[in-house]
């Protein structure tokens, strides 16, 4: 029974108009959930294939066509449950878990959406559907703490490697234009290249995550995740290149803004801790971002100017820590020798107390204290001071004044640069809560360490 090519273009189309909807993440993709065309362009090349898919009864062609066409969430996944056991060896049990995955994902059912994403993998390992649903959601719903993150991470680059070698088999169907069909790839590929630069990003493998990233740009040059993701990895870099880090976190922050996504403000304010610290103040950033607004990628010759050499300020504190920190900003070998010097060294200096976090480890809590008044002004810090035996500093509110003494343990040179000692606040502790709120302090998260 060969009614196969129509009834599989349906159940494609049934299926893929998911695309990007998955969990509330479309609306932060940059990407458009339409996938209208590529529902079209997709299914008749599959199903004309020379021993495709066959009907192995008109009960079954029916049993599937019901199910496709049902309207109710609840009535089609029990259509499509009983037609996966009735017609288990079924040409086309792929497409029912299509069918389950759309429908799962629009009902906010995302764990059984990716379950059956990945039966849909098991019948067909080159099911182009699934293996772009799985690779769209990954970078939104991967954790880092996982228990199976390597795994993960390791499965999710294999799902979109192998993508993108179904991808350049795909012939283009009759009536489609070739406008058409290659819109319909670059959407598809732009959404694989950005799953697999996203998993380099994660490995801190960040030549390959540029190089994928910037891939995935190219053929979708609105999608900000993309963009802010080739930010992070040339950040990131050795050397750091903030040349470009500054360029497309200008433009995804942009982008962001204009699609209303609810982590624009937060990468704004990395984007602008990232140019103060290697800039030594904003000056020029806004002029940067309305370049960027307007362009894919950064001017012949663009540059990020350094930070110069601190001047004397006057103030001990603040002139002792730039003395003690700036050669760290410069990287390479002077930042490398200041560095050896200084770890395992007692350090006591004062500042401003910009938050307090409880640590990961029982007992420590995370003083975070701005030295310098262009880290306050990015509402940033300069010190990560991990207190063990002070449980009062817990009290200590965003603006107070302290002194503190510990050991010099480690730093990161991005997005500003921070020190982290080990130690415990000098100044006096509240032994209570102050009465007054406390500001709310948000801080950016991302999902890789930048040293």
């Amino acid at each position: 029974m060969k009614k196969t090519t129509a009834l599989w273009t349906l159940s494609t189309l049934v299926c893929l108009t998911t695309g990007a909807a998955a969990a509330g993440v479309a609306s932060r993709s940059g990407r458009s959930a339409d996938l209208t065309l590529v529902n079209r362009t997709d299914a008749p090349a599959q199903a004309a294939a020379a021993a495709g898919p066959q009907w192995k009864s008109r009960e079954e062609y029916d049993a599937f066509n019901a199910m496709a066409t049902e309207k109710d969430p609840n009535k089609k996944i029990s259509l499509a449950e009983a037609f996966l056991q009735k017609y288990a060896t079924s040409d086309f049990k792929d497409q029912a878990y299509l069918v389950e995955m759309q429908t799962y994902q629009q009902t906010n059912q995302m764990d059984k959406a990716l379950d059956a994403g990945r039966k849909a993998l098991q019948a067909n390992p080159d099911n182009l559907p699934a293996l772009r649903f799985l690779s769209f959601t990954f970078p939104f719903l991967y954790k880092p703490d996982q228990a199976d993150a390597t795994s993960a991470l390791s499965r999710a680059d294999s799902d979109a490697h192998h993508g993108l070698e179904v991808l350049q088999k795909l012939q283009k169907p009759a009536g489609a234009t070739d406008e058409q069909f290659q819109t319909a790839v670059k959407d598809f590929r732009s959404v694989f290249n950005s799953c697999i630069g996203f998993v380099a990003l994660q490995k801190k493998d960040y030549a390959n995550a540029i190089t994928a990233l910037k891939a995935a740009t190219d053929d979708n040059p609105s999608g900000w995740y993309g963009i802010y993701w080739m930010g992070l990895a040339y950040l990131y870099s050795t050397p750091h290149d903030y040349d470009h880090a500054v360029w497309y976190g200008a433009r995804a922050v942009d982008l962001a803004k204009a699609g209303k996504d609810p982590n624009a403000d937060a990468w704004e304010k990395y984007l602008k801790q990232t140019y103060v610290g290697y800039h030594g103040n904003d000056t020029g950033l806004s002029d940067i971002m309305t370049q960027a607004a307007s362009s894919a990628n950064p001017p012949d010759g663009f540059k990020v100017a350094q930070i110069e050499a601190p001047k004397p300020t006057g103030d001990k504190m603040v002139d002792a820590f730039n003395t003690l920190t700036f050669p760290l900003k410069l990287g390479g070998e002077k930042a490398q020798q200041q560095w050896d010097g200084v770890k395992g060294q007692s350090i006591g200096l004062g500042g401003t107390v910009a938050s307090v976090e409880k640590g990961t480890d029982a007992d420590v809590y995370l003083v975070r204290i701005a030295m310098l008044d262009s880290t306050k002004s990015a509402d940033g810090y300069d010190i990560e001071l991990k207190d063990s035996t002070q449980p009062n500093v817990k009290n200590l509110q965003k603006g107070d004044l302290v002194t503190f003494q510990g050991t010099a343990d480690s730093y990161t040179a991005t997005p500003n640069l921070i020190l982290t000692l080990v130690g415990t606040v000098t100044s006096d502790l509240p032994d209570k809560p102050s009465t007054k709120p406390k500001p709310t302090v948000h801080h950016t998260t991302h999902k890789t360490t930048s040293n």
